[in-house]
């Protein structure tokens, strides 16, 4: 009974955004008018495994919901979007009268690039700096993840902002 009645208001929930004109896709264009984009998996410099791949994903999901540009292969690409995470660096915030550490910051810095066939660069930003804070844990698995969780928020930001920056050639 419970899934019949999420999915009668999953169905309202479209229809009343479709009746109302919202749009789930981005309306923004790429620098040179590109329609067509292949993103290189980025770059990781920092000691974070796995981080390109979080970032790449990202940033992938953010132009895909702001823009109407398709990422495609190599071979179909009007232009291609570079991406290089040059740090991601965690420190104390806060600590207690025993100097213990109660919170932690975490902070990312990225390069990001996008050029056209040519190699003619239409957009590039060095050194956008995102940062995240949270508190540690007394066991190291909760702290773990909540570190990750941190490095996920980060690349989810500077995902939006820089494919807002993208869009808007800034």
């Amino acid at each position: 009974m419970g899934k019949k009645i999420f999915n009668y208001g999953v169905l309202l929930f479209l229809f009343l955004a479709c009746s109302c004109g919202y749009r789930f896709s981005g309306a923004g264009a790429l620098p040179g008018s590109v329609t067509k984009v292949y993103v290189e998996m980025f770059e990781n410099r920092s000691f974070e495994t796995g981080a390109e791949t979080l970032f790449t994903n990202a940033f992938i999901s953010e132009l895909l919901r702001q823009t109407d540009a398709d990422v495609v292969d190599k071979e179909s690409a009007q232009a291609f979007i570079f991406g290089t995470i040059r740090s991601i660096n965690i420190g104390a915030l806060t600590r207690t009268h025993e100097d213990l550490i109660l919170e932690r910051r975490v902070t990312a810095l990225f390069d990001l690039k996008m050029t056209t066939r040519a190699g003619k660069v239409l957009f590039a930003v060095n050194g956008f700096s995102e940062d995240d804070e949270y508190r540690v844990s007394k066991t190291d698995t909760s702290s773990a993840a909540s570190e990750k969780g941190a490095v996920e928020k980060i690349a989810e930001r500077i995902s939006e902002k820089l494919v807002s920056r993208l869009k808007d050639n800034f």
